[in-house]
Order: structure tokens, then C-alpha cells, then sequence
């Protein structure tokens, strides 16, 4: 949604409207008139000429300053005819009033200069000039000026797209307008709060503005607040409400200073027409207001409705009828270089020669519609850039502003400011040391406290772990005793087998294996139930890492964890001394440790 913006003393032309048609099988309209008004305290309005003719008489009064007066007045002069001529005689009085520290001087010229700089489009010295008014008016406790300056500078950074500025800067102006009228505030207010489609909140604020309009008795200024409101209606959907304000508006086009919002007013009308389904209407409006534009002879306004009534005929299915008005609004585009609407009217055209069967001018208006439509994004991307230098610039003036009034400042307090920076700098660095000494204490105490902690940590689990490990150990030393009475046992069955019979000796022979078999299987359950309750993940990573181990080689592991000898695991597992040694050659082949000096023991401390 892109608004328009409306100064009304004076009021700034043209106003932008955004159009954007229908495509195929769309059911309402998307182009949109937005029209914001903004109030703008100018040297020509009643609150200017007011403020600043009375500063100037102030000044002509003041004695020993006459040079000065002479200079003011004549700047205040030629501000209309000659603005550049004025900013240069508006400047030298300036220089004089600050070697004279001659305040009034200095408040009326950089008043006077931010007028002047807003006529030739120089916001950021406009900025930096109603700043320094504001700087010198303060102490004075000038409300007026103040206000008017805030004011300003407000429309300037609404004008550039930034709200949040403008919004506090108006807010400021409202401030400072306790014992005035404050119906350019809040209309502007709410301008901003409808850009940024806080409507509650704009109506709040035009509607405020409207009563003080009202009380007034200008009725142009009660249009232009008519038609505001009538846009927030539209916005919220409310279309009879909308209708009502913008009717009022038509009533009053006898009263209205700029006709072209009247025209406004009748495009809207059509607009919200056409949003209620009412085609014929939309169409009925628009053609006054065109009507009303040729007489004006508004070569932007004429095209900004042509392309309101094209695109109501194209949505209607008059494509013949469409494309002589969409024709005419693209030849002005065209020639006044409106992006917008050369894009949306050569999109339309395009796709109604398209339907004619014209492909050749239906191609011509696609290579239109592109450019179009390139030049816009340029466009933005140009105005994104310079948005941004004028922020940055108008920072960097800010800055340089406060410098120089700090600079001033700091000279006439020069010496008491390094005195007492001086006992200052002394309190911080005592400050600072005691500081760093409690911290330093603090800092060795909770090491201290830490590493003893640590220390007692790493012993418990060091005692945990060895406690834990004794516990397996016992239950290996178990499971070896047992397989010693299961070996004992079986000996003495196979000495007393020789005297058996040949059958009875095959059963015990068949039942010893059935021992040894079952005794192995059951101690080794027992055992890895023991070993993963301590070691919980040993397994799982031993698997995750090396998933080709055996079962034998899973027990090997698993005693090398315990930090067992050959020696012992020969003896649980009842093999003799070299195949115990043969397999750990092997596991350290299948762990990868063939080249490496690490031994099984220092591997296995490290899993888990």
C-alpha cells in the first residue's frame, strides 16, 4: 500500500495512487487510492508567519543587533521568490548572532532556515536546522517554536518513510501544544498510525482532529479530515461508513481550496463501489472524477483514473471498452514516466490483446509490462538506499549538532568538569582495586573450595570403582571355583566310569558334558550380569565399534577391563597359558592395535 502525501499549507501535488488490476478469475478490486493529508507548519501558515513575524519584531527592537535585524528580515523576505538567495543571507545572520550570543538571532534564522531548506527538497540540513532552533528554544521555554519544529520535522520523516520517527516527532509537537490547537498533531498522528494500518488508532487521532476542525469552522481542512477517515473505513472493510465520509467531502467541493481532492473523493467512491460488487456505480464515479481532471487538465490524475475505469471494464468483461481507456493510461504513463501505472495497465492490455488473438501487441505490452515493472524495483532500490543516506546523514548531522553544544558547554565548565573527573577517576580506581582484590580472594577461595571438591569427587569414584571392580573380581574367583569343583567333579565320575558298563559308562559320559556345558553357560550369564552393572555401555560400544567380535573375545575383553593377567583369565576359563596369550594377539588385530604401543588394559580403561 503506498500512501500519498497531502501538506495542506501548502499543499503538495500530485498524490500517488496505487493501482494494481485483476488478473484472471480474481473476484475484487486491488488497486486502492490511499490519500493522506498532512498538516505542515510552513512560513506562509498561520502558526508560522505568526511565530516568525514575532520573532522578527523582537529582533528589529533589540538594540546593538540592527545588522542582524536587517539581514533576518530581508532573508524572511525573499523566502518565496528566491529560497537559495535566502538560505545564504539566513546564514550570515546566523554567524553574526553567534559572535554576538545573540539567541533570538540564532532561533528565528535556523527556524527560518529549515523552512527555506524543505522548499529546495534539502531535508537533512531542513532536520538539522529545526534541531538547533529546538536547542535554543528550549532554555527559553518557547513552546511555539518548539512545537512548529517537531512538527516539521515530523512531516520531513514522513515523507521519507520513517514512521517511528515521525510518530515521536509529532508526539513531541503535541507536547509542546498544551495552550494551542492541536488538530495538525493529531491529524498527522493518525496519518502515520494508518500508514502502519493501526486504524483504531488513526481514527482516534483524526477524529480528535476533526472536532477542533469543526469548532474552527474550515471547512476545507473538515474534508480533508473527511476524506481520511472515509479511507480508514475502507481499509476495515466498513463500506457504507466510508461512503458517507467521502459524500460528505462532495458535499462540501464548493468550499474545497485544491479540487483535486474532490477528484479523490469520487475515485474512492468508485473504489468502494466496485469492492461491493457495484461495477456500474464504480464506473458511474470515476468517469465524473475524469471528467473533473480533464478540466484541471491533472495529466496524472487523468491517468491514475483511466486506469480505475479500464481496469472496472476488463473486471466486467468489456475488454473493447477496457482497452481504449487502459490505452490512453498507458500513452500518459508512458510520457510522465508512472511506472506503476505503465505496469499495471500494459498487464491488462496484454492479456486483452491476448484474447483478441493479437500476440504480436500482446507480446509488445509484456515487454512493457516487464520494463515497467523493472524500473519500479529499481525504483525502490534507489529510494531504499537514499532512505538510508538520508537517516544516515541526518545521524551523522545530529551527532555533530550535540558536539557542538556539548563543546560549548565543556568549555565554559572546562575546569571544574576535570577536577571533578580527576577525584572521580581516583574513587573508580580505588573502586576498582578493592574490586579486584575481593575478587581476586574470592576468586582463590572458590578454586580452592573446587579443587577440593574435585579431589574428594575423583577419590569416591576411584573408591567406587575399585570397590565395584573387587565385587566382579569375587564373583570371578566364584565362577573359578566353581569351575574347579565342576572339573573335580567330573574327574572323579570319569575314574569311576571305568568300572562301569559299557552303557552306563556312555550316560555318565553323556551326563558330565551336560554339566560342563551347562555350568560354563550359567557362571558366564551370572558374570556378564555382574560386569554390565558396573560397566552399563561397555558393551554397547564395544558392539557399536567392533561389531565382528566373538563371544570368547567379548569374555577376553571384558576380564582385560578388569585389569586381569593372563595368567588368571587361563585359569577361569580354563584354557592353558599360550591360548590365552594366542587370543590376545588376535583381539588386538580385530581392535586395531597391531602398530600401536596402547595395551589392552589402556584401551579398555578408556571405554565406557
Amino acid at each position: 500500500m503506498l500512501p500519498a502525501i497531502f501538506n495542506l499549507t501548502p499543499i503538495l501535488k500530485p498524490l500517488k495512487l496505487f493501482n494494481k488490476a485483476k488478473r484472471l478469475n480474481v473476484n475484487r478490486l486491488n488497486r486502492l487510492i490511499f490519500t493522506v493529508f498532512l498538516l505542515f507548519s510552513s512560513v506562509i501558515s498561520s502558526y508560522g508567519q505568526s511565530s516568525l513575524d514575532s520573532l522578527l519584531s523582537v529582533i528589529q527592537k533589540t538594540s546593538g543587533v540592527s545588522m542582524i535585524s536587517a539581514l533576518s528580515a530581508n532573508a524572511f523576505e525573499m523566502r518565496n521568490e528566491n529560497p537559495e538567495k535566502a538560505i545564504k543571507i539566513s546564514l550570515e545572520a546566523i554567524e553574526m548572532s553567534k559572535k554576538a550570543s545573540f539567541v533570538e538571532g540564532l532561533i528565528f534564522n535556523y527556524r527560518l532556515l529549515g523552512n527555506l531548506y524543505f522548499q529546495v527538497y534539502n531535508y537533512e540540513e531542513a532536520i538539522n536546522s529545526y534541531e538547533l532552533c529546538i536547542d535554543y528554544s528550549l532554555p527559553k521555554n518557547d513552546s511555539v517554536m518548539i512545537r512548529e519544529c517537531y512538527l516539521n520535522k515530523g512531516v520531513i520523516y514522513f515523507n521519507k518513510n520513517l514512521n517511528s520517527k515521525a510518530l515521536d516527532n509529532f508526539l513531541l509537537a503535541l507536547k509542546y501544544s498544551e495552550n494551542l490547537d492541536k488538530e495538525n498533531e493529531y491529524n498527522n498522528i493518525g496519518a502515520v498510525f494508518f500508514v502502519e494500518r493501526e486504524y483504531d488508532e488513526a481514527y482516534n487521532y483524526y477524529n480528535k482532529g476533526l472536532e477542533i476542525m469543526k469548532e474552527k469552522g474550515n471547512k476545507h481542512r473538515i474534508s480533508v479530515a473527511h476524506n481520511n477517515i472515509g479511507d480508514i473505513f475502507k481499509m476495515m472493510g466498513k463500506y457504507d461508513i466510508a461512503l458517507m465520509y467521502y459524500n460528505k467531502v462532495l458535499a462540501a467541493s464548493d468550499s474545497i481550496v485544491n479540487p483535486e481532492l474532490e477528484i479523490v473523493a469520487l475515485n474512492n467512491i468508485g473504489i468502494v463501489k466496485e469492492m461491493m460488487n457495484d461495477a456500474d456505480s464504480a464506473i458511474y464515479y470515476y468517469n465524473i472524477g475524469l471528467a473533473k481532471a480533464e478540466m484541471l487538465n491533472d495529466k496524472m490524475l487523468i491517468t491514475r483514473t483511466l486506469g480505475l475505469i479500464g481496469n472496472a471494464l476488463f473486471i466486467k468483461g468489456l475488454y473493447a471498452k477496457a482497452k481504449t481507456f487502459l490505452e490512453r493510461a498507458f500513452k500518459l504513463s508512458e510520457e510522465l514516466e508512472i511506472y506503476e501505472d505503465m505496469s499495471s495497465s500494459s498487464e491488462l492490455l496484454q492479456l486483452i490483446y491476448e484474447k483478441e488473438g493479437s500476440f504480436k501487441e500482446a507480446y509488445r505490452y509484456a515487454n512493457m509490462h516487464k520494463l515497467a515493472s523493472d524500473s519500479i524495483s529499481a525504483y525502490v532500490a534507489k529510494e531504499q538506499v537514499l532512505q538510508l543516506m538520508f537517516d544516515h546523514k541526518v545521524r551523522l548531522q545530529e551527532l555533530e549538532r550535540k558536539q557542538l553544544l556539548e563543546e560549548e558547554q565543556y568549555q565554559r565548565k572546562r575546569t571544574a568538569f576535570i577536577f571533578y573527573l580527576i577525584i572521580l577517576g581516583l574513587i573508580i580506581i580505588v573502586l576498582i582495586g578493592i574490586l579486584l582484590l575481593f575478587r581476586t580472594i574470592q576468586l582463590r577461595k572458590l578454586d580452592r573450595i573446587e579443587k577440593e571438591k574435585a579431589d574428594l569427587q575423583v577419590i569416591s569414584v576411584e573408591k567406587d570403582i575399585e570397590l565395584r571392580n573387587r565385587e566382579i573380581i569375587e564373583k570371578v574367583l566364584k565362577i573359578s571355583e566353581k569351575n574347579e569343583l565342576i572339573d573335580t567333579t567330573v574327574k572323579l565320575l570319569d575314574d569311576f566310569s571305568a568300572g562301569l558298563s559299557q552303557k552306563n559308562r556312555a550316560q555318565l559320559e553323556s551326563i558330565t558334558r551336560d554339566l560342563r556345558m551347562r555350568g560354563t553357560k550359567n557362571q558366564w550369564e551370572e558374570f556378564f550380569w555382574y560386569f554390565s552393572q558396573v560397566y552399563s555401555q561397555f558393551y554397547e560400544q564395544l558392539e557399536k565399534e567392533f561389531p565382528n567380535l566373538t563371544l570368547n573375545e567379548k569374555r577376553l575383553c571384558a576380564l582385560l577391563k578388569l585389569n586381569m593377567t593372563t595368567k588368571d583369565i587361563a585359569a577361569i576359563t580354563n584354557s592353558n597359558f599360550k591360548s590365552v596369550e594366542v587370543a590376545r594377539t588376535r583381539l588386538r588385530k580385530k581392535l586395531n592395535l597391531t602398530n600401536s604401543s596402547l595395551s589392552l588394559q589402556e584401551f579398555f580403561s578408556q571405554l565406557n
